[in-house]
């Protein structure tokens, strides 16, 4: 029960830390004003690829536990309406605890009470959708990138050293990126 806590407020902190919690930022990142957080993002998330895929190469971490969800429309129009919704706001789920902490109650309320609608919203709807066939357009399954386990189908045959290679290259790229792409 402490390690969920205490994990959460480093990411919190982490957040607060890089700028994350501040929608100035979150918006100058999304306008390319300002690639500071976006290297940030860039590198962090090509040092978790990196780090996952050395952890199961070396049998450390079993990627067969992870939970991989299934790919259809659904989830595709569910990340554009979050899209929009972060780009509208500078909130997601993640960034809201660290906004409060920081002081940032109303957009962090607002994301959060969106969010909540927007659940609900889909909880009544998802009936409809599922007999729309919603789920079932472009349905590939449990995919993932790389092949990581032989439960899932993935897009490329490179398993670990997919996300090793993939790794490298995020963070190569955070560390070329421009901090300033345009005024």
């Amino acid at each position: 029960m402490i390690k969920p806590i205490l994990l959460g407020l480093f990411f919190g902190f982490s957040l607060y830390y890089i700028g994350a919690n501040n929608y100035h930022n979150i918006l100058d990142m999304l306008r390319l004003r300002n690639m500071t957080l976006g290297k940030i993002i860039f590198f962090a998330i090509g040092f978790a690829a990196f780090l996952t895929g050395i952890s199961a190469k070396l049998g450390i971490l079993d990627i067969g536990h992870f939970s991989v969800k299934t790919m259809h429309l659904g989830v595709v129009i569910g990340g554009i309406i979050f899209g929009l919704g972060f780009g509208a706001i500078g909130r997601c789920p993640g960034t809201c605890p660290a906004a409060i902490g920081a002081g940032d109650f109303r957009e962090a309320i607002l994301a959060f009470v969106g969010g909540l609608i927007g659940a609900f919203l889909f909880s009544l709807s998802y009936g409809k959708f599922k007999a729309m066939g919603i789920f079932e357009k472009l349905n590939l399954g449990k995919l993932t990138l790389f092949k990581i386990s032989d439960k899932f189908p993935a897009v490329f045959n490179l398993g670990h050293q997919g996300l090793i290679i993939m790794g490298i290259i995020f963070m190569l790229l955070a560390y070329i990126m421009p901090v300033e792409i345009r005024k």
